[in-house]
């Protein structure tokens, strides 16, 4: 009879077991189907394509693909094409630094000038943590190569070029300002104590130990690379090929499959290779000398979406996005790579995280009710970059928003309290706070201080005062500045348009491109004469134009 109940209780325990695991497997494939949907959704045959991979406990439990990685001969993306990662290749720049500090050949504290002496002119020390934060303070090479007139650059002619700097845009450590400049200059310095390439020491510490066999470092688009994904745009129904146009290493320039990626990322979820410190460390916020807190580590930022703490990094170049996203507290990890363009994996990966932690999100209820006077508090002018202004008008109860020195105007949505959508660029939202407007454009986020502006009006300044030709000796290029249809015009020999200058005070004009933003010119002592001018932009601050006589 005992061993009848006992039969009789293992025969149950089973079928309870079976019943339990049935329904698991029942909603992992809801979970499945709906993802399924989602993907598919964002996708259509004989167009350029994404692939999404999703990993649990080291497991790969979701894999979906659709699209062409070559359009001209119809070539089909799988789970072994392969994608630039473009930023994301940040983080294992990061990793291996760490690597070699183990080795006891840097560290992160270490003044950047004791390994790079071509810097040794600039005027404050940075640390290579700044390098890899983003608190440096140095131009960006992609603002820099525009301001030179160059379109297309190989890694040797980026860092010929970036090892001329000798103007700063702020005091290391002041701000937070993404670019790609430290981490071109983090590999220089890995190649110099590593005493290697920068692609054989990532060969050899990384991807080799981690079967990532498929992975490799390019520093020049023109290098040949099997089972690549093209990069396109489709404009007016015809796909024309967009190739990268800086080829830059340490900030960019892994090309991998999802397979490889799958790699690493299952080394974050069980880290075997280096420590689990490292990417503690990458994950840790960086804090501003003010006492600022950012959200951004070593290569790796951190971020609360819905009450679920995420780990995070994106990249993008030309078409190419991809994306890396842990949520750490569940052992989860979803990878994202495409060859599409757009922000569609930004949709893509966070519903798919509600989808399968729909039980461990939280929805904020958000106060979208705003009166005329909390309104009017927030109108002013604010600038995001030096030449790049946005004005802000509380009309009726709504808050419209305007390019500085133009008369249309865009009724923003209000989404939460001193919150509102930006129509024109998905992902895209302005969050008033103190006098300043944080833009934030998908997982980038720009400061935009208020400001006064009075411009003068165009007919009382002599634009001949301001005609001649310029150049900047740190950056080898020069700009002829002229009177056309009595507009000052700024032109230089590489580009096939020209720059209009409007006036933005006596001595100072604006320009519709990033890097040519504001132009301030400087007099003479006598205040009589022009001698320069000087330029600063999106990523860039007071680069020296001296007068040619």
């Amino acid at each position: 009879m005992d061993y009848i109940l006992k039969t009789v209780k293992v025969i149950a325990l089973l079928l309870f077991s079976q019943s339990i695991l049935s329904q698991h497997e029942i909603l992992e494939k809801r979970a499945e189907k709906k993802i399924d949907s989602l993907f598919n959704f964002y996708h259509q045959d004989n167009h350029t394509g994404s692939i999404i991979s999703i990993i649990q406990n080291e497991k790969t439990m979701y894999q979906n693909y659709k699209g062409l990685a070559n359009i001209e001969y119809q070539i089909p993306i799988s789970n072994s094409t392969v994608f630039n990662i473009a930023s994301v290749s940040k983080q294992f720049t990061t990793f291996l630094s760490m690597l070699l500090e183990e080795e006891g050949k840097l560290s992160f504290n270490d003044d950047i000038r004791s390994y790079i002496k071509e810097l040794k002119d600039l005027p404050n020390k940075i640390t290579i943590r700044q390098l890899a934060n983003h608190t440096h303070g140095l131009p960006n090479p992609d603002e820099l190569s525009q301001l030179k007139g160059i379109e297309t650059m190989n890694h040797k002619e980026v860092v010929e070029m970036l090892l001329n700097i000798k103007q700063i845009n702020f005091e290391a450590g002041d701000k937070h300002v993404y670019n790609n400049t430290g981490y071109i200059l983090l590999s220089i310095i890995i190649e110099r104590v590593g005493k290697g390439s920068f692609k054989e020491q990532l060969e050899k510490k990384i991807f080799t130990p981690l079967g990532m066999n498929n992975t490799t470092v390019v520093d020049n688009k023109n290098t040949v690379i099997m089972d690549k994904a093209y990069s396109y745009n489709l404009i007016d129904n015809k796909y024309i090929n967009n190739p990268v146009k800086l080829s830059t290493i340490g900030s960019s320039g892994i090309f991998t499959t999802i397979e490889d990626l799958g790699l690493w990322v299952k080394n974050y979820q069980n880290t075997t290779l280096g420590k689990r410190e490292f990417y503690e460390r990458m994950q840790t916020i960086t804090v501003l000398n003010s006492g600022k807190k950012t959200n951004y580590g070593l290569g790796l930022q951190h971020d609360n979406y819905k009450g679920i703490d995420v780990v995070f990094h994106g990249g993008g170049t030309e078409s190419y996005r991809s994306y890396i996203l842990h949520a750490p507290e569940h052992q989860l990890s979803l990878i994202f790579l495409s060859n599409k363009g757009g922000m569609l994996g930004l949709d893509i990966l966070y519903n798919a995280l509600e989808i399968i932690l729909k039980d461990a999100i939280q929805e904020e209820k958000a106060d979208n009710t705003a009166n005329y006077k909390e309104l009017k508090k927030l109108e002013g002018t604010y600038e995001m970059f030096p030449g790049v202004y946005y004005t802000f008008i509380a009309e009726k109860g709504n808050l419209y928003f305007q390019e500085y020195g133009t008369t249309d105007k865009t009724l923003l949505t209000i989404l939460d309290k001193n919150v509102f959508n930006f129509p024109y660029i998905p992902h895209a939202r302005f969050v008033f706070n103190n006098n300043r407007v944080d833009f934030h454009i998908a997982d980038m986020m720009y400061p935009c201080t208020k400001t006064v502006l009075k411009s003068p009006k165009l007919e009382n300044i002599n634009l001949q005062d301001f005609t001649g030709t310029y150049k900047s000796t740190e950056h080898n290029t020069s700009y002829n500045l002229v009177v056309k249809n009595n507009l000052l015009i700024a032109i230089h020999s590489n580009k096939s348009y020209d720059i209009v200058l409007k006036p933005l005070g006596k001595n100072s004009f604006y320009s519709n491109q990033s890097y040519f933003g504001k132009i301030d010119f400087i007099t003479n002592t006598n205040g009589t004469t022009i001698e320069s001018l000087k330029v600063s932009g999106q990523n860039l601050k007071n680069i020296v134009f001296k007068k040619i006589n």
